[in-house]
């Protein structure tokens, strides 16, 4: 399968925006002039960068309907330049230009970036859900310091090579994106390995995702679950642990044994409604589930000491990740469920997002409080 059939595949997909060059406000279609077009791409890619990185194909209507690039070769380099040309200090971009459906697209693919990006006009956009936000000012030092503690995840590891890898996993991934790929191409595609002087280099988000052993990476990966008689951690003679199970596993895995290791200590109660008892779960499916996986996706790796640790009371449940907040997420904005995002590990969030485990929409704490 070609990256063409997958943008055709992936048309709902988080990480995918479609730019559209017809003007629609007259009476009959016409070109939009490229000047239009390469703003929208400006201010896309610079918000996609600013934030987790992603994917723009520029010749798709919203709807999905293909309708192409259609400008002459001097137009299309404008567009192509745009990265460059438009964005202050300048993005690196990979530009693709393609046919789908019988008309030429483009594709521009960005990572997310250790710098912040702003528009030559001087505007700074940050991207939450599929919007494109401005950024206040006064934030963006604040923001500019997260981004260079989000590094580890990027880091090589010299020692470790493709054998490390379980190489299964790494085909589930290509076969839930829809692609045809060995596993270097699909790795090399998500920025996990990349190849230099005729080997592979392993980033550590790789061998955390999909390594055989990740322990032998990073000492406290995994997740460690406690179950207390009681309603608070006591120790010594009166140490009231009931259940302890230390779990260990590849990323893409680890979410979905964590799951079932707790699932049967989430006890369910019985209410009464109209006459009738209704059996409820002590806590809603979704609310803890959601806090397992942003444990595990947004944690800060740089503490190798520190784990991710979930203590089960018989009143509360604590999930503890290391980790401070990432900017520009505050408790503030948590509080007011504001639709807020960012990723400590991004490369590590678009592998889980598409497996299914997450949405990337900044929308997972306000619907954990509706679910409660």
């Amino acid at each position: 399968m070609s990256d063409l059939d997958w943008i055709r595949r992936q048309s709902e997909g988080q990480f995918f925006e479609r730019k559209s060059c017809i003007d629609r406000s007259q009476t009959r279609r016409t070109r939009r002039p490229i000047r239009d077009v390469a703003r929208d791409v400006a201010e896309t890619l610079v918000a996609m960068a600013n934030a987790d990185g992603g994917a723009l194909v520029v010749g798709v209507e919203d709807d999905g309907t293909v309708t192409g690039v259609d400008y002459p070769a001097d137009r299309l380099d404008v567009l192509q330049r745009t990265p460059q040309t438009h964005v202050k200090p300048p993005l690196h971009a990979r530009v693709n230009v393609g046919e789908l459906a019988g008309r030429r697209i483009m594709l521009f693919d960005v990572d997310w970036s250790a710098e912040i990006h702003q528009l030559t006009d001087g505007r700074y956009l940050f991207r939450i859900g599929d919007q494109n936000m401005p950024f206040p000012a006064q934030d963006i030092e604040a923001l500019k310091e997260g981004k260079r503690r989000r590094v580890t995840e990027t880091q090589f590891v010299a020692e470790a090579s493709l054998a490390d890898l379980d190489l299964d996993l790494v085909a589930a991934l290509t076969e839930s994106v829809g692609l045809q790929m060995s596993s270097e191409q699909i790795l090399e595609r998500y920025r996990l390995v990349e190849r230099r002087n005729g080997r592979y280099l392993l980033t550590l988000a790789a061998l955390l995702l999909f390594g055989k052993d990740p322990g032998k990476w990073h000492a406290r990966c995994g997740i460690d679950f406690v179950k207390y008689e009681g309603k608070e951690r006591l120790t010594g003679t009166a140490l009231n642990i009931v259940k302890r199970e230390q779990l260990e596993a590849p990323l893409v895995r680890l979410i979905e044994l964590a799951y079932d290791t707790i699932r049967p200590h989430v006890r369910e109660r019985q209410q009464l409604v109209d006459l009738f008892f209704e059996e409820h779960l002590e806590y809603p499916t979704f609310a803890w589930q959601e806090a397992i996986i942003n444990a595990g996706a947004h944690r800060d790796y740089r503490y190798e000491g520190l784990g991710i640790e979930v203590w089960m009371f018989d009143d509360h449940v604590d999930i503890r990740s290391p980790g401070e907040l990432v900017e520009p997420v505050t408790l503030e904005r948590l509080k007011r469920l504001e639709r807020v995002h960012a990723s400590r590990n991004p490369r590590i969030v678009r592998v889980l997002t598409d497996f299914g485990y997450m949405r990337e929409q900044g929308e997972g704490i306000p619907r954990m409080f509706e679910t409660m």
